[in-house]
């Protein structure tokens, strides 16, 4: 990629770094001076619109056409659950069993799904993991990422279980929690078995780790805890925007980035 669609797209990522950066401010604004304004509600998802504008410029700079096309497939789900989860801004009493919540949850998961397939690539190495032939050793070596991302994921959960059943979003949140740990965990095995070029699987590992803490904060944040449940929700969007940007820009070849 190179000339002015370089210059286009460091330019997308510059303005939602802008706009991120003015709507964190507005979220610690409203929790320190409770102030009151939608502007961050209205903001958060013109980010995810710039990085769906991203993901479309890619054209023939991506890594092949399937990858460009799971990619583009997931950020079209992506928007519009980010406008539902933006209209608790406007109608301060919807719940988390609310049907805007549970449309947004399912097209997350679905978008979860497609992003999944594409970073696995086919998933080779679980072909190879299954087959008889493979040694016990080998088998013992490939477990240990998918054990420690569930494992932290169970760890931080549990103690929410409770509160997350008290408010109704048990099942869903579990779900999709499920997924999300599913995605950081194919989102790494980019990295460890070399899938993507380095700095891609790099941008997609982060991104899925982002997306794993988004979720965690996200659920603190639901469970309305008081003080606490307010903090977490100015950190969603911290990890969730770096959670979006990087997949974005995951799709794109950038030069000679190493194997």
């Amino acid at each position: 990629m190179r000339g002015r669609k370089r210059v286009v797209v460091f330019a997308l990522v510059g303005l939602i770094l802008l706009i991120a950066g003015s709507f964190i401010a507005v979220d610690w604004m409203i929790f320190l001076l409770g102030i009151k304004t939608i502007y961050a509600g209205v903001a958060k998802p013109v980010v995810s619109s710039i990085c769906l504008l991203l993901v479309s410029l890619i054209g023939r700079d991506g890594i092949d056409r399937r990858d460009t096309a799971l990619l583009i497939f997931a950020f079209v789900c992506i928007v519009p659950v980010d406008v539902l989860m933006s209209v608790v801004v406007f109608y301060p009493g919807m719940t988390v069993a609310s049907p805007a919540f549970m449309v947004g949850g399912v097209l997350s998961i679905v978008a979860d799904v497609l992003l999944i397939i594409r970073h696995g690539r086919g998933f080779p190495y679980l072909r190879g993991i299954t087959g008889t032939s493979k040694p016990r050793a080998n088998r013992g070596s490939f477990i240990w990422l998918p054990l420690l991302v569930y494992g932290i994921a169970v760890a931080v959960l549990i103690p929410l279980f409770k509160d997350m059943a008290r408010v109704g979003h048990l099942t869903i949140g579990l779900v999709y929690s499920f997924f999300v740990a599913a995605s950081m965990w194919v989102g790494w095995e980019t990295v460890r078995q070399r899938l993507y070029p380095r700095l891609n699987a790099w941008m997609i590992g982060i991104g899925t780790t982002c997306w794993l803490i988004t979720e965690i904060t996200g659920e603190i944040y639901n469970i309305q805890i008081g003080r606490i449940s307010n903090i977490a929700f100015n950190f969603v969007w911290i990890f969730y925007g770096t959670c979006i940007v990087c997949l974005a820009l995951s799709g794109y070849r950038w030069g000679n980035s190493g194997g």
